[in-house]
């Protein structure tokens, strides 16, 4: 939802062109999702879904039976030109209330979709804490035609993002229980690759 404020107008509008209006409304719609992408790498991996009238609430029934829902979030940003800066078409006015809004934008939706992804994951029991507890053991990892493993994206938050950068480089003994961990999991991912070829 994009609503716009026009400060120190002297009078109402003389005229409508709406086919202007719409024309604005797309650029700056298209613009601030840009601007969105480019300021959080996470949400820039997020798939783009078609356009719709209503978006539904969503579920994700998990093996155990727990359902997840996940309602949708209304995004509002509030676009302020001076109508001195209308008038004289101040590209640098436009700019900056398109990356204001761009960062109102994300202020809600990154938040939520950290929300969903904490509680999917715990119900899923991939969840991991700050406390290094990972859940590697849980996650099936997939291996190439040369057997490198290919290791999943890992996504946090940004407080959990901190804490992992902050923590100390990993010992050699961490290494090893991580290379035995893969060892392992290759075994598995060979097995699962045999049984579907006598099958």
């Amino acid at each position: 939802m994009l609503e716009c404020y026009m400060s120190n107008m002297p009078g109402p509008p003389p005229f409508a062109l709406p086919e202007y209006t719409l024309a604005l409304v797309r650029f700056v719609r298209y613009g601030v999702g840009r601007l969105m992408e480019a300021k959080d790498h996470v949400w820039a991996m997020i798939p783009r879904a078609e356009p719709t009238e209503a978006v539904p609430t969503t579920q994700n029934t998990m093996p155990s039976g727990e359902v997840v829902q996940n309602p949708p979030v209304t995004l509002e940003a509030k676009f302020v030109l001076r109508y001195d800066e209308i008038r004289s078409s101040s590209a640098d006015a436009l700019a900056e209330q398109m990356d204001s809004a761009a960062d109102q934008n994300l202020s809600v939706v990154m938040p939520h979709f950290f929300d969903i992804l904490r509680r999917t994951s715990q119900a899923a029991g991939t969840a991991s804490d700050a406390g290094g507890k990972a859940s590697l053991e849980n996650i099936d990892i997939s291996f190439n035609e040369s057997g490198k493993p290919e290791l999943p994206t890992l996504v946090v938050g940004p407080e959990l993002a901190k804490q992992i950068r902050a923590m100390p480089p990993i010992t050699a003994e961490q290494r090893k229980l991580v290379d035995e961990l893969i060892e392992r999991k290759r075994k598995e991912h060979d097995a699962r690759r045999r049984d579907r070829k006598l099958r």
